[in-house]
Order: structure tokens, then sequence, then C-alpha cells
């Protein structure tokens, strides 16, 4: 009887170990969740992939910092819709379309066109109806087209109602035109005369691009432009400006 006993449990234990055994991950079961054929861990590690194993080496936890969805050699192609964040005495909506390349994960640029609707804003309104006044030189922008270089240093997987949400975070730095229309005249019982500047302008903004499937993703973007705005009457002087919108929108990656 013993020795029945002493076999079951050589059996039973043999079997636990098999059984943890075939539960572990392999080296060559890691797989990667991206496009592409499966590899394992070893791959990954010599595409620049980074390697975890020294968090628990004895439980094989290994962590894959792969990308479910890339966008190097894609074109990128946007259209968003945004508002004006700085704006006294006009209200300004933007529509932009935009063209985007990425030679790599982290690096690419784009070409994008700005539309501005603007109109009064209720300050505007209000310094009008206390007539007669004097005006201020008022300055709105019409439109931007531009070159912006955009560097993509974090890519980040957040779970959301368990589901997984995949997103990029990028900065972007350019030139281009900033088009403006200066309204000169001096008072709200005058007519309003105009006066056309396109100065050169800074583009700096940050944004999100959240990936819904291989091809089309949602956007939202910070875009800034610093340039001069120059005097166009003697009541003026030159200045440094700097305009801000918030812009939400999609894209298509072709």
């Amino acid at each position: 009887m013993r020795q029945n006993k002493m076999v079951q449990f050589v059996i039973v234990g043999v079997l636990l170990a098999l059984s943890t055994r075939a539960s572990e991950p392999e080296v060559d079961q890691v797989v990667e969740q991206g496009t592409g054929p499966s590899r394992g861990l070893a791959s990954s590690e010599s595409e620049g992939e980074y390697s975890f194993r020294w968090l628990d080496p004895d439980k094989k936890i290994y962590v894959l910092q792969n990308r479910k969805y890339r966008k190097s050699r894609h074109l990128l192609v946007s259209a968003l819709f945004g508002r004006g964040l700085n704006g006294t005495y006009r209200s300004s909506f933007n529509i932009d379309p935009r063209l985007s390349y990425y030679f790599t994960e982290e690096l690419g640029f784009e070409v994008f066109y700005s539309h501005f609707l603007n109109s009064e804003t209720s300050t505007y309104q209000n310094l009008v109806a206390a007539s007669p006044t004097t005006l201020p030189n008022i300055r709105e922008v019409t439109g931007m087209l531009g070159v912006n270089f955009k560097w993509v240093p974090w890519y980040s997987k957040i779970n959301v109602f368990n589901e997984i949400l995949y997103f990029d975070w990028f900065f972007s730095i350019g030139l281009g035109k900033v088009n403006l229309r200066v309204d000169t005249r001096s008072s709200s019982t005058a007519s309003s005369t105009y006066v056309q500047q396109s100065p050169l302008g800074l583009f700096l903004g940050m944004g999100q691009m959240f990936h819904v499937s291989e091809s089309f993703l949602i956007r939202l973007d910070l875009l800034g432009a610093i340039y001069k705005a120059e005097a166009v009457s003697k009541n003026e002087t030159s200045a440094s400006v700097s305009n801000f919108n918030f812009s939400i929108g999609a894209g298509l990656k072709l």
C-alpha cells in the first residue's frame, strides 16, 4: 500500500511539474502583436526593442515595446476643425486640411493650410456701442500656410473600458506665412479700412493621434503661430504677436 501511494505521489508530482512548465511562456512563444510574422523576444531585441528580462527572470515576464499601428513610410491625410484661444476683439474658427509623411515612427513632416472664419466678440461690440470712441488697430488672421517638422517621442497604450487604446504624442516646429487683415479705422463712426499683411510665422505645436484602426485615426492638435505685427499707423509700434488654436479632426493613412 505504501508503495502504491508513493507511486501515486510521484505521478501527481510529475504531472504538476509538466503542467506548470507548459503554462510558462517560452522565448519562442512570445509573439509580437503588430503586423507581420510572429517573432520571439530575441528577434525584437535585434531590431532595437527594449528587453525587460531583468524585471523577473524567474517568472519569465516579458514586456514587448511593439507598435500595433505603424505610420513610417506612410502618407496621412487629415481634416481638422478648431477654435482660436486668444482674441480680444475677434472670435475665430479654423478649418485645416493637412498632409503628413513619416520617415520613421518618430520623425516626419506635415504641410498644412488653415482657413479662418472671424466674427466680432462681445467686447468689440460693447466698445463700439460706447460711441464715439477711439478704436485700436484690430488684426485678424485670415489664413496660415506652412510646413512643420514633427517629432513623436511617445507611443502609449491605455485600457479604456476593457479596450486597448493606442496613441502617439507628438511635438512640432515649422515655418510659414500668416495672412492678416488689419482694420485701421480710428473711430467707431468711421468706415472700415483694411490693410493686408503676410508676415513670416514660426509655428509651434503639440498633439495626439489616437489609432482607431490600421488606416483611421482621431487627432487632437494645439498649434501656435508667432509673428511680427508691423505698425500700420503712427500711433502703433511693431510687436511680436502669438495666436493659438485648438483643433480636433480625423486622419486617413494611405
